[in-house]
């Protein structure tokens, strides 16, 4: 899946618009960007060396060290917005500035970032998994639905996660307050760890602050997956289906597959894709042979899409079915080709 960024990205950044996280993650590599008197009064008074990442809008999976970053600076920042508010260090009179100092105000500031830093490692593998030309469409439904369930997991009922499928996890009415967890929701160890101990060194941080924040933290995680349930492929039966050419799951579950496949034959049938319905056995047929006598082989098990490509480990055995009609085999590298995502290596 190359090219741009990936949904998912889009998602976590619709869910922090609230706490203007993008704003002040940006402000903090603005403020010291190009200014060497400015870094050097913040380099004298910290006896730190040490500045913010730029924030990367539009390529997400850049953000996680700029979470990190931020974290670690932050306590310096402080100590440098109060040295600015006592008139120690000349005011930037920027807007940088201006959006640093309203955040370090914020009793909560930490817990947030913490907060960001967490999604952002939910998200981030799957960024990096699925920035690729290769063919991996058949990985894509599984990986989804487990981000998704890290992500419900926080603040929706285990109950209602319990073995739910793809397809129930894009249908989730996260927004139905039955649905939610309150007391009991997952904030993280970081920004509980946050919370204790501004709440240990200063009596202002309110019951009241750190119940919003908790509301805030809901919210901003429901519409995180709200916005990945809309643009999820999940929601198309062709890319649940597809998981069939999982070497994994054909492994673990060829009658799960066998199903999908005739599935996927009988959609293609259905948009006259194929030859007629003789065609649509033969693969049926030549596929199920591949699945009794070949997966059982912990090669399958085993196989890795980011060390190998799934077309080139699936060609030697899927061809042992087909040398002489190879029809699975085309059938296969079409489903690969027509999604985009490689199949090169079944030709």
């Amino acid at each position: 899946m190359s090219g741009g960024e990936l949904w998912p990205a889009y998602s976590v950044k619709c869910g922090f618009t609230n706490w203007h996280m993008e704003k002040f993650l940006r402000a903090l590599h603005t403020i010291f960007h190009s200014v060497p008197s400015r870094r050097e009064d913040f380099c004298n008074l910290t006896k730190s060396k040490i500045f913010a990442l730029p924030f990367c809008g539009h390529r997400w999976v850049e953000n996680l060290p700029v979470a990190e970053r931020a974290l670690v600076i932050c306590p310096d920042m402080m100590k440098y917005v109060e040295a600015v508010s006592t008139k120690k260090l000349p005011n930037p009179g920027t807007s940088s500035y201006d959006t640093i100092a309203a955040a370090t105000k914020d009793p909560l500031i930490l817990a947030k970032l913490h907060f960001f830093r967490a999604v952002c490692r939910i998200v981030t593998p799957f960024l990096n998994k699925y920035q690729t030309n290769e063919p991996v469409l058949p990985f894509i439904g599984n990986d989804l639905a487990e981000l998704l369930k890290s992500l419900l997991r926080r603040f929706i009922k285990r109950e209602l996660l319990n073995d739910a499928t793809p397809q129930h996890l894009v249908r989730l009415d996260v927004s139905d307050m039955q649905s939610r967890v309150h007391r009991a929701v997952d904030i993280g160890i970081g920004a509980k760890a946050a919370i204790k101990e501004h709440q240990r060194q200063s009596r202002s941080t309110e019951e009241l602050s750190v119940l919003q924040f908790r509301k805030e933290y809901i919210e901003g995680l429901s519409k995180i997956v709200k916005k990945i349930q809309e643009k999820s492929p999940l929601k198309f039966p062709t890319v649940r289906q597809i998981t069939c050419l999982n070497p994994a799951v054909m492994y673990s579950d060829p009658e799960l597959c066998q199903g999908q496949m005739k599935c996927l034959v009988k959609r293609f049938l259905q948009d006259k894709q194929l030859d007629g319905v003789a065609t649509g056995d033969l693969i049926i047929q030549q596929f199920s042979q591949l699945l009794s006598l070949e997966v059982r082989k912990e090669k399958f098990l085993s196989f890795k899409p980011l060390e190998k490509r799934l077309d080139v480990f699936l060609h030697p055995y899927i061809s042992q079915y087909t040398h002489c009609i190879p029809t699975a085999l085309t059938f296969i590298r079409n489903l690969l080709l027509q999604a985009g995502y490689g199949g090169e290596g079944l030709l």
